[in-house]
């Protein structure tokens, strides 16, 4: 959820676990189920990236696991920015496997401003 996003400090958890087909429904309004606005479903919208970004850093910040689980860990165009966001957990259905992890061989960790891993590529 968005507002549990925005004020993740006010859980003590041991991990934290973020739905990117919730989080990105409730963040564009826009249900992917939904034909007349499933384009605007977007988990590489922006706002969508910078809440994974703020519940990433805070998990690294108290030492605890960060995931994400959901179609956006299995999307080889989202990888790049999911990384770059700070995630370093990506739970996906078996039948991506192979293309999220050859996605995962194509990034340099090394260089997180790197624009290719920024814009998902």
């Amino acid at each position: 959820m968005p507002a549990a996003a925005l004020d993740v400090e006010a859980f003590d958890a041991a991990f934290f676990s973020i739905g990117s087909n919730d989080l990105t429904q409730y963040v564009t309004a826009a249900g992917r189920d939904i034909a007349a606005v499933a384009d605007l479903a977007n988990p590489l919208n922006p706002a969508v990236l910078r809440l994974i970004r703020m519940v990433a850093e805070h998990g690294r910040a108290r030492g605890c696991e960060v995931s994400l689980c959901g179609d956006a860990g299995g999307d080889p165009e989202a990888v790049g920015a999911l990384l770059a966001a700070g995630l370093r957990s990506l739970s996906v259905a078996p039948s991506a496997l192979a293309a999220t992890k050859a996605a995962i061989g194509r990034i340099d960790l090394g260089r997180r401003g790197d624009s290719a891993a920024r814009n998902g590529r």
